[in-house]
């Protein structure tokens, strides 16, 4: 049980970063909005969060409240699988022997 832990967390984190990657898909296949009401101003219940980041070409990208759950998702699997592995390795290189012995 003691060898699976570990394994099991890795495991939990690669859970995290999939899931995380389908969520940030799956909401960027939201239907955008090209109608008449695209003209409007956004009413806060309409809204949640919606923040738009500007490049200096002028492009445009707008980030919903899923791809932020996406993108946090995403850093949260890979900070468990980077502590994981620094753990794992840590563990490994502890069992050198020392010159002298």
């Amino acid at each position: 049980m003691r060898r699976a832990v570990p394994w099991l967390i890795a495991a939990l984190g690669a859970a995290l970063v999939v899931a995380g990657v389908v969520v940030f898909a799956a909401a960027n296949r939201a239907p955008l909005d090209f109608g008449w009401s695209s003209y409007g101003p956004l009413t806060h219940h309409m809204a949640g969060y919606r923040g738009a980041v500007t490049f200096a070409d002028g492009v445009e990208v707008l980030w919903t409240a899923e791809h932020l759950l996406g993108a946090g998702l995403l850093v949260l699997g890979l900070l468990v699988l980077t502590g994981v592995g620094g753990w794992l390795l840590g563990r490994r290189s502890g069992r050198r022997a020392t010159p002298g012995s």
